[in-house]
């Protein structure tokens, strides 16, 4: 008898990324911070000023995760915070001037770990999961 669950789109890609989601936070366990963090610095490295909801927009992570995360870098001193001119309720949100080096050494190890996965696969094989994912963004 097939294993209903090898056919189920939402339980396969869901099992795929906890894979490479493990992968990643291995790779940033020796700089204390998961895959997660890195996604938050990585997103706001460069970018200036972003609100919490960009964060979540470009990581795909739900507002409280990011909310927790930025929290999280806040006390540690990685990410700053100040309130939006427009809208005080609002937060911008920015890297610290020390994240700097900090996000350079998590990029290393995010590409080196982005180049073994690619490694792993035909150019055909990444065209098909890129294809998949844009279909995949498009979805109600």
């Amino acid at each position: 008898m097939e294993d209903p669950l090898r056919q189920c789109v939402g339980f396969r890609l869901g099992a795929v990324y906890r894979r490479v989601d493990r992968i990643f936070n291995r790779a940033y366990e020796e700089l204390g911070v998961s895959h997660a963090h890195a996604q938050i610095l990585l997103c706001l490295q460069g970018q200036g000023e972003l609100r919490a909801a960009d964060l979540a927009t470009r990581t795909g992570l739900d507002s409280s995760t990011v909310s927790r995360l930025v929290k999280e870098l806040c006390r540690r001193k990685l990410v700053k915070r100040r309130p939006a001119p427009a809208d005080g309720r609002s937060q911008l949100l920015s890297t610290a001037t020390r994240t700097e080096r900090f996000c350079q050494r998590l990029l290393e190890h995010h590409r080196r770990i982005n180049a073994r996965l690619r490694r792993e696969m035909s150019d055909a094989d990444l065209e098909a999961l890129f294809r998949m994912a844009d279909l995949l963004d498009r979805l109600p």
